[in-house]
């Protein structure tokens, strides 16, 4: 497996800026306050709503590059790859959403014994939370990308356009002599 090392210092953030929060007690905090469990269920509702309707957009086959089969594979696989990605992030705030439902069931029936998975708890949802902070730059890219595409199938449709009326021209001016 590759990593780019760029992205190193954000893997590096991802893990260790969640275990620092739930070593300082952050699943402790989670368990006995209800308001940040509310707080966390509504931003990763609206999360996940939003990143499945993007997805959704975003992975329409009719928004894909015009042309040849073959120039529309090439265009999809990269995106494709992207809305994996992105994908990826939708199910994480699922398993948040679950977990948040899990630690109310934990502590509505007093199981002291299954305590630890507030911490859990916390631990993903500030890694899903600091995972989210790239997601408005990443569908950006997609649409940066998307956007060249199409600019240079225009170009190389005007430039086949222009190429065909030169050769219509210097028929016609071939049998005008």
């Amino acid at each position: 497996m590759n990593i780019d090392p760029r992205k190193l210092p954000f893997l590096i953030a991802v893990i260790s800026l969640p275990s620092v929060a739930v070593y300082l007690g952050a699943g402790e905090a989670l368990r006995v306050s209800e308001k940040p469990s509310e707080y966390i269920g509504l931003i990763f509702s609206i999360l996940a709503a939003s990143l499945f309707a993007t997805v959704s957009i975003l992975g329409d086959p009719g928004n894909l590059i015009r042309g040849g089969w073959r120039t529309a594979w090439e265009g999809a696989k990269g995106v494709q790859f992207r809305l994996m990605r992105l994908t990826y992030l939708f199910v994480l705030y699922m398993a948040v959403l679950f977990l948040l439902v899990v630690t109310e069931v934990i502590e509505a029936k007093c199981l002291t014994g299954l305590y630890w998975v507030h911490g859990v708890f916390a631990w993903l949802s500030i890694a899903a939370f600091i995972m989210s902070m790239w997601l408005p730059f990443e569908i950006k890219n997609i649409q940066v990308s998307r956007l060249e595409q199409e600019i240079s199938y225009r170009k190389a449709a005007r430039a086949k356009r222009d190429e065909q009326r030169r050769r219509e021209e210097a028929r016609q001016d071939r049998t005008s002599d």
